[in-house]
């Protein structure tokens, strides 16, 4: 049976057994991958084995799934390189990096490599170490994620009329059109979230590639929400971790 070998992350773990787990990796060649851990929690008498952690980074080389086979991929050989430890040390930058995980796995579909997305995903983590700031963290991964995907919304413009974006007078978002809609034209819509100020000009910032300084705590969870609407409604369900990063209670009242 072939045999193939990644760099990949953890997005999420199960315990199939005593010794076994299910894993979904994110690999940087092959993308998404399910793949069975066979006696990867058996220790020894010399060795403590725990399984493979959720956020865990290294190499891996597993079994290349058969055309046609609807069984995963086997796990023939993990070489740890981090835990990225420092998440360990502090709840938000945890939830961070486990929201992270929870929709890149919602967001991307098995074998379908993304190796900007990947580095990204590499490199926020371990920005997520030491920042005191987590939520700058996850909402500028959250534009990387939906630009890699193709799927970050048009913030220039009223998709019903065409009217340029301006911050003066009430705004919304429409997940399923993906884009904004003006005062004058969001009736006509069922489907969408009231904007909040300050959080179109950050997320077309972080768009274009820039870092913006100075920005209110308000318009980084207007940007947060706004995505986290977003995913949610592409995903099909919420992310289970999105109300560690920002409680629904805050961004209700948080003007």
């Amino acid at each position: 049976m072939p045999h193939f070998d990644d760099l990949a992350i953890t997005l999420r773990h199960l315990d199939y057994s005593e010794t076994s787990q299910v894993l979904v990796m994110f690999g940087r060649a092959a993308g998404k991958i399910r793949l069975i851990a066979k006696g990867v929690k058996r220790g020894t008498k010399k060795r403590y084995a725990a399984g493979i952690d959720l956020l865990e980074m290294g190499h891996l080389v597993c079994t290349e799934r058969q055309a046609g086979q609807a069984s995963m991929a086997t796990l023939v050989e993990w070489r740890q390189i981090t835990i990225f430890p420092g998440l360990r040390t502090d709840l938000k930058r945890l939830y961070g990096g486990q929201y992270l995980a929870e929709t890149t796995g919602q967001l991307t579909e098995d074998r379908d490599p993304h190796q900007a997305l990947f580095d990204a995903l590499a490199a926020t983590l371990q920005a997520l170490e030491t920042t005191p700031h987590a939520l700058h963290q996850v909402v500028s991964y959250q534009v990387r994620l939906l630009t890699e995907i193709g799927l970050f919304p048009n913030l220039g413009r009223c998709l019903e009329c065409a009217r340029p974006w301006r911050r003066q007078s009430d705004w919304y978002f429409t997940s399923h059109q993906g884009g904004l809609l003006c005062r004058n034209c969001e009736s006509v819509v069922v489907e969408k979230r009231r904007l909040r100020p300050g959080a179109v000009e950050l997320l077309a910032l972080l768009a274009a590639g820039d870092t913006p300084e100075g920005q209110a705590l308000s318009h980084w969870v207007g940007a947060f929400d706004l995505l986290d609407y977003h995913m949610a409604h592409l995903a099909g369900k919420p992310a289970a971790s999105s109300e560690y990063i920002v409680p629904q209670t805050i961004r209700r009242t948080m003007t």
